[in-house]
């Protein structure tokens, strides 16, 4: 019950990381921008500690290959090189204890029983029914973490007398590793380290079997400065013990501590390169420590990349997305204020930055004829020069590079996403577009959606905001990102497609330039093309709804309507607008906004009715506020008008006429008709022309009702801390605010009651007008 109890609170402890209370929130590798994508890179032994904002985890296969595990190896040249990997792998992990003999149908079995080795088979065969002890078994009444085994306590004593007897030095040590390691599963510990120390203290052939059994030793030594010493060790050396090793090293004990047991550099290198791989924040000491110490260090180019992909999240994920880096050091406070700061974000990748440039200084002092990876080395050089923005050079090198003999495709395939970014990033200000000669490469990397919305946030940061919103068409809902503009955070304060975000961002002449953009290129003969402008082309009568809507927000409705006119009856029955109703038979709707309200009862017979989309209600909204100056009945055509812009707001029934969606977490930024939206002062102005021209008092207190309504969304707009009884309860006590319904009860004692609490009075005034 007890590993139940920690499996559920680890479980839940990982869960509360990723799932926020009220509903999905973009984080970790979501968001997390990385270019040096470290399986481009050949250091697959050290792939389970990837610089990542998710937990480490082990992989199932710890090689790349057969060919580099070396107990593969080991028995490989034990049979003179004559039987291929495959065989080896199979007699050695595959062919269980009961069928090992020699009808088994295995090259190396056969190989060994023609040889008469009976040592080695003897020791095969043994490793084998080691096997099935070699785990901890807990003990059922939890009174400690694992018990002893007779059987496996037998064995034990079998493997340290045959340890003695073999002939073979190398099987004598793997004898003595079983017996280590069945030690340890048999709680043994003050075995572990007399096996250990009896057999392999002062060995100077301190190869894998060597490692393995340090492995071992390092868990049980109490000495945490000792421990973690060994398990820096057996981290470099032994690449399947590295995740099992990796929480051996303490953070609590000094460096300086666990360096006294150092008495090599390259065991100090080692010390440096595990604590550097410990750390998630700025390691640059540790990686110079490794290469002053050790320049052949396995470890050193995993460290530098290590680095590099750390300074891409801390610099490349707040300044293409603004969100904060996936891995920060920021505090609580800092990382989840409700405040957003564009300008503290802004200091920090200056900042982060200037650590690059530090980091490409010590990348570049580093004798590459030293190092292992020192292709890969200079490929990560090349990406610090374009985080540090010294694009010219960035070309020159990759130039050169692609000069050399390079047949490495995953690193060609970083090269040239880096080159179109720092080709398109390198041009003159104020004339930035997608060069011909990147176009090739854009195409063959389109997948790439961190490379594709990069180029576009590039080619938007500098004034081309057209080619950046066809790039961002490319990858609809493949990224996350921030705006600028954006003041707070919430669970909504981030964009995921590029319609959605010009549809905020976007000035309307910035829109129509994008149309007229789309339109001039109506016979596509090249891919690029095609791919380029393919989902605006596809949303081109979408686009124009959105330069109508914007130009409803400007309430500029003539030029509205010019551009809902040019959208094809089709995409009007097609949208699915929240006005129209899907089980109608005539076409009409009952919200027609003109002569219903939104939790109101209706009052006012419709005596025009129409099919409701944007352009039918624009053009009668023209029509209407013609008639409240040229008409005769300008009271009721007022009326009518003040309840589509009431209707037009957040609080309406046709908000879709300024909105494409609404939603109670939107947060800033807003379109620029926000104020409007939320507060319905055109509403406001026509209720109050109505009342003007009114001709009954009956009429007059309805319109002062409406006008209260109105007050009552302004009030709540610039108090938004204030209580709901503040601005819209209707008592003598709470006229605090909204001095309107005040009004209303001063000036019409005998309506306000019927008014402000009357479910069907509206029609008995609004009727009263003549």
């Amino acid at each position: 019950m007890k590993k139940w109890q920690l499996f559920i609170l680890f479980l839940i402890t990982n869960i509360s990381t990723s799932v926020l209370g009220c509903g999905y929130y973009p984080y970790g590798e979501d968001i997390r921008f990385c270019f040096s994508r470290p399986e481009h890179f050949n250091m697959y032994g050290f792939s389970e500690f990837n610089y990542s904002s998710d937990l480490f985890y082990p992989n199932e296969d710890k090689y790349k290959s057969l060919e580099e595990n070396p107990n593969i190896v080991f028995w490989h040249n034990y049979c003179k090189g004559k039987i291929s990997y495959n065989a080896v792998s199979e007699c050695v992990y595959s062919i269980p204890y009961e069928s090992f003999n020699e009808k088994v149908h295995n090259n190396m079995v056969t190989y060994l029983f023609a040889k008469n080795d009976m040592e080695a088979i003897d020791y095969l065969k043994f490793a084998k029914k080691c096997e099935v002890f070699n785990v901890l078994y807990s003990d059922p009444w939890e009174r400690n973490d694992s018990y002893s085994i007779p059987q496996r306590g037998k064995l034990i004593q079998a493997a340290e007398k045959l340890a003695e007897v073999v002939k073979n030095p190398e099987l004598k040590r793997r004898y003595a590793f079983l017996a280590i390691r069945l030690a340890y599963y048999n709680n043994q510990l003050k075995d572990v380290s007399r096996l250990f120390d009896a057999t392999f203290a002062t060995e100077k052939q301190k190869d894998i079997v060597y490692y393995w059994s340090l492995y071992f030793k390092a868990i049980v030594e109490k000495d945490k400065a000792l421990q973690s010493f060994y398990a820096a060790q057996v981290f470099i050396h032994a690449p399947d013990k590295r995740f099992a090793v990796f929480y051996n090293f303490s953070n609590e004990v000094s460096i300086s501590e666990i360096l006294t047991h150092a008495k090599t550099k390259e065991e100090k290198a080692n010390v440096y390169a595990l604590a550097s791989i410990r750390r998630h924040d700025k390691a640059l000491e540790y990686i110079k420590k490794v290469y002053e110490l050790d320049p052949k260090n396995e470890a050193l180019p995993f460290l530098l990349l290590r680095e590099v992909n750390k300074i891409e999240d801390w610099v490349f994920t707040p300044y293409y997305s603004l969100f904060d880096p996936s891995v920060t050091t920021l505090s609580d406070e800092e990382k989840y204020s409700y405040e957003f700061s564009y300008s503290k974000i802004q200091a920090r990748i200056v900042n982060d930055r200037k650590y690059a440039a530090q980091v490409l200084a010590f990348a570049k002092a580093v004798k590459t004829n030293k190092i292992e990876h020192a292709l890969e080395w200079n490929v990560l050089k090349i990406q610090l020069l374009f985080v540090t923005e010294d694009y010219a050079t960035c070309l020159k090198e990759i130039a050169a590079i692609k000069n050399q003999a390079f047949t490495s495709t995953p690193l060609n395939n970083q090269l040239e996403i880096t080159e179109v970014l720092c080709r398109t990033a390198n041009q003159t200000q104020g004339a930035f577009v997608i060069l011909p000669e990147t176009q090739e490469n854009i195409l063959k990397h389109k997948n790439n959606a961190q490379f594709v919305f990069a180029l576009g946030r590039i080619l938007e940061y500098n004034g081309n905001k057209t080619d950046a919103a066809f790039l961002y068409s490319t990858i609809n809902h493949e990224m996350t990102w921030k705006s600028k503009r954006n003041k707070s955070r919430s669970y909504r304060d981030y964009f995921y497609d590029y319609f959605q975000y010009i549809n905020v961002m976007s000035t309307v002449e910035e829109v129509k330039s994008l149309i007229a953009d789309v339109e001039s290129h109506t016979k596509l003969i090249d891919d690029f093309s095609t791919w380029k402008y393919k989902t605006c082309r596809g949303e081109l009568q979408k686009l124009y709804d959105l330069v109508g809507t914007q130009y409803i927000r400007k309430n500029d409705l003539k030029t509205a309507l010019r551009y809902f006119e040019k959208i094809d009856n089709d995409y009007w029955n097609e949208s699915d607008y929240l006005w129209k109703r899907a089980n109608m038979d005539d076409g009409f709707d009952d919200e027609n906004p003109f002569f219903t309200l939104k939790y109101t009862p209706d009052f006012i017979e419709k005596k025009e009715k129409f099919i409701l989309n944007k352009k039918t209600i624009t053009a009668k909204l023209i029509e209407y506020i013609d008639k409240t100056e040229n008409g005769t009945e300008k009271d009721y055509y007022s009326f009518l008008v003040a309840n589509c812009y009431y209707n037009m707001t957040i609080h309406g029934n046709a908000w879709m006429m300024r909105r494409f969606g609404v939603s109670a977490n939107d947060v800033e930024p807003y379109p620029e008709d926000e104020a409007e939206f939320q507060n319905g002062f055109l509403a406001k102005k026509y209720y109050e022309k109505a009342m003007q021209n009114a001709k009954t008092d009956k009429f007059k207190a309805l319109c002062l009702r409406m006008i209260g309504r109105c007050d009552s969304f302004q009030i709540r707009y610039k108090n938004p801390n204030s209580s709901y009884e503040d601005y819209n309860t209707y008592n003598d006590s709470i006229f605090k605010l909204n001095t309107t319904y005040a009004k209303l009860k001063k000036e019409y004692p005998d309506d306000y009651d019927n008014l402000i609490y009357g479910c069907t009075a509206f029609e008995d005034y609004f009727n009263a007008r003549k």
